[in-house]
């Protein structure tokens, strides 16, 4: 929730063609700092899921221990239960829930995961405790998440830079915090976390498909009501205007020299209490 008391928008939403991008993400690139970290038999939480691809990935890396994914939107949940199904992981299960109010008991888990989480919450503390809660004492935490600030982009265009800034803006209207993962460590070390370990690998654009498919996918949110509504009501552009920026995305994503790169860090730390054996 905001100031106001409205519910805190998810600035990315969940439209077919984002659920699309995010179903392309995987443990073994997304994870691959925690990876080395869990081991078969584990029993691992995955908080704010999306449509479950990183989640099966950390699914094998526990068999036979358990997995349970969780994410706010219903819809994507569903997504993740049909992947699981179509892959036939049986060793997984998904649930609809907020990361302040998870629907599990205390020390349910050995582990948990939260891929691009804390950057979308307006206050980490209440979800960071409920983290802690669901862990056994000594269990594994590993977060990673996004600093906007990072971005490169060439060849430089005006109109792409306007949509990072207005993305920016609008993620901080929102409730979110677009350069949260510098303050990662930060953040843990505050909360009690022990054993932080911090890191950094970028998330890469520089493919001609990549390149196109951040593009696209940037030029298409730009014109969804969940970012068009909120630029307008903040008087930062009109509906002309970003249709214009939108078409500058998507142009400047078909070019064959495009690249972009943006930092992503992450962190690893255990909950106070006896070390997990």
């Amino acid at each position: 929730m905001d100031k106001s008391g409205a519910a805190v928008s998810y600035t990315y939403g969940h439209s077919a063609v984002v659920v699309a991008v995010h179903g392309q993400r995987t443990a073994a690139r997304e994870a691959a700092f925690f990876l080395p970290y869990v081991r078969p038999g584990m029993r691992l939480l995955d908080v704010g899921c999306g449509p479950g691809s990183i989640t099966l990935g950390l699914a094998a890396a526990v068999a036979p221990g358990e997995v349970a994914g969780v994410d706010m939107a219903a819809s994507v949940v569903a997504v993740a239960r049909e992947l699981a199904a179509a892959q036939g992981v049986t060793n997984v299960r998904f649930a609809c829930a907020r990361a302040e109010m998870l629907p599990f008991p205390d020390a349910s888990f050995d582990a948990v995961f939260g891929h691009t989480l804390l950057e979308h919450v307006p206050d980490a503390v209440p979800v960071l405790r409920e983290l802690r809660r669901v862990l056994r004492p000594g269990g594994l935490l590993g977060l990673r998440d996004v600093d906007w600030g990072s971005g490169i982009f060439a060849p430089d265009d005006a109109l792409v830079r306007e949509a990072m800034t207005l993305y920016e803006r609008v993620w901080r209207f929102n409730g979110g915090h677009p350069h949260c993962g510098r303050y990662l460590r930060e953040m843990l070390l505050a909360d009690g976390w022990v054993d932080v370990q911090a890191s950094a690998s970028f998330r890469w654009d520089g493919t001609a498909p990549e390149s196109r498919a951040f593009g696209e996918l940037l030029a298409d949110r730009l014109l969804l009501p969940n970012f068009r509504e909120p630029v307008e009501e903040l008087g930062l552009e009109n509906e002309a205007r970003l249709t214009e920026i939108s078409a500058a995305c998507r142009a400047w994503s078909e070019r064959p020299d495009a690249f972009g790169a943006m930092v992503m860090c992450e962190v690893v730390a255990r909950r106070a209490g006896e070390v997990a054996r």
